[in-house]
């Protein structure tokens, strides 16, 4: 097992940290109510055969992936675990939810023009609701990560996850 060296956090980092868990906490009901409308709109007649159903269904699961990541790092920076990786992590986490949240307001309005019928419509209305407080969850968890790295050191750790998942041309 390589060596990680661990970095230690002060207690404002730390109280910074709980702030961001805190708000991750908060999206976890408005997470788990966005993936109930999804799997409620897929089990649809009306709907289920739409094109683009099935991505828009992985986005919406990876924008949970990317919350329960976020929360799983968080954990485990108040552990021994801390270190550059997971910092590195919790930035990758965020970006998957948000880059996610992205395709899934796109692929909502593809579906949305293959949609009759009002049990269909109505959870698409819900749908969109919730992919806009989503939205507003991703910003504020995004105002809180800025707190806690500091804005040029976010901005930093952003590139450096940019760079890693980017391919080589």
């Amino acid at each position: 097992m390589p060596y990680i060296q661990t970095l230690n956090m002060s207690e404002e980092d730390q109280r910074h940290l709980l702030e961001w868990w805190n708000t991750t906490e908060a999206a976890k009901v408005v997470e788990r109510h966005l993936v109930s409308l999804v799997s409620e709109l897929r089990l649809l007649p009306e709907a289920s055969h739409a094109d683009g159903m099935v991505l828009f269904y992985r986005a919406v699961s990876e924008i949970s992936y990317g919350y329960a990541g976020v929360r799983g790092c968080i954990r485990r920076s108040f552990t021994r675990e801390y270190s550059h990786a997971l910092r590195k992590n919790m930035v990758k986490c965020h970006s998957f939810a948000h880059k996610y949240a992205v395709d899934a307001k796109v692929l909502i309005e593809v579906i949305a023009k293959q949609v009759r019928g009002k049990d269909a419509v109505d959870l698409i209305n819900r749908i969109r609701e919730s992919l806009k407080k989503n939205d507003e969850l991703l910003k504020e968890m995004a105002a809180k990560a800025d707190v806690f790295y500091g804005t040029e050191a976010l901005q930093s750790l952003q590139k450096e996850v940019e760079k890693s998942t980017a391919l080589p041309m």
